[in-house]
């Protein structure tokens, strides 16, 4: 019975992450936090996004530039390298 029970709750926590991803793409876990049973779903769903806690559409939007900035910086360092030229 304490299993059927542990069971229930383990699906209900499972699934209440799942419902709020398909609607925005991202999960928010339950306050207060179960670390636990949070590091158990991330590793059973790789791939899977987290909300933020507090969202910063700035700070999240600044830190999305920098990190396209610095990926076309690589990549066209790349493309100098392979090609021969100092860039």
């Amino acid at each position: 019975m304490k299993r059927l029970a542990f069971l229930s709750f383990t699906i209900a926590t499972l699934i209440a992450p799942i419902e709020v991803q398909a609607q925005t793409g991202c999960i928010r876990f339950p306050q207060p936090a179960n670390p636990e049973a949070e590091l158990r779903y991330l590793l059973s769903h790789p791939g899977a996004r987290v909300c933020p806690s507090n969202p910063d559409p700035a700070g999240q939007a600044g830190t999305l530039q920098r990190g396209m900035t610095e990926s076309a910086i690589a990549h066209r360092r790349l493309l100098c390298s392979m090609s021969g030229r100092v860039c």
